[in-house]
């Protein structure tokens, strides 16, 4: 009876590290996006763990009649630390209609001393939630960086309700993380962020709803390729 046991607890052992170990494995995840309800181009999603570092790239390209007034081809490039998912550096540039901008954070730049909260941004915490360690978290902590203060401006992100999304990668029951009630007074400019994570192993971005300049942007999953 005890040996049975063992073999019990050492099948269900090897099956978690199987499940983690492939949730960890190099995905790239295409979206289809609309801008304001309309299908307006794509986006992608690249994760990559090497050690005890995430990279990642998560870049958006509008096509279509969107693209006609309203141009898109913002990049975001990650590196974060695994697997406490800290933001250890981004360059973001964005390029949306006529406005133009880059932002860079780098932890190796700034006084550490004076940031009371370690930095993750908003797409370190989306790759963070698709890790089976996390999976389905009551609520993550999301710091934003504040170049003008130089701080990590946090926020929670809790598990809302459950919903199902039919997207054309299929269809998912998901759960939704979505900010606390202090988050639009914060991050005016962010309050539609919400995020899709489906309940299968492993979890998949399933739809993310996030605030360009001008408006809300919904990614929805159309592909996942290993």
């Amino acid at each position: 009876m005890i040996l049975k046991r063992i073999k019990q607890y050492l099948i269900s052992f090897t099956l978690i590290l199987l499940l983690l170990s492939d949730s960890l494995c190099a995905n790239e995840y295409l979206f289809d996006i609309y801008f304001r309800g309309i299908p307006g181009g794509n986006a992608s999603l690249v994760v990559d763990y090497q050690e005890d570092r995430v990279f990642a790239s998560f870049i958006i390209h509008s096509s279509g009649f969107v693209d006609t007034f309203y141009k898109v081809r913002d990049t975001t490039r990650i590196v974060a630390s695994y697997p406490t998912y800290h933001t250890l550096k981004y360059d973001k540039r964005i390029h949306e209609g006529k406005y133009h901008s880059r932002r860079t954070f780098d932890v190796e730049m700034i006084d550490t001393e004076k940031l009371k909260y370690p930095v993750r941004d908003e797409y370190t915490t989306m790759i963070m939630l698709l890790d089976s360690l996390y999976f389905s978290t009551d609520s993550v902590t999301v710091s934003l960086w504040d170049r003008k203060d130089s701080v990590a401006v946090p926020f929670r992100l809790y598990k809302k309700e459950k919903d199902i999304i039919n997207s054309p990668a299929g269809t998912y029951p998901t759960l939704v993380y979505k900010p606390d009630k202090n988050f639009r007074e914060v991050f005016e400019d962010e309050s539609d962020l919400a995020i899709w994570i489906s309940e299968s192993i492993p979890p998949l971005p399933v739809q993310m709803k996030i605030r360009l300049k001008f408006g809300p942007l919904v990614c929805v999953l159309r592909k996942v390729i290993p």
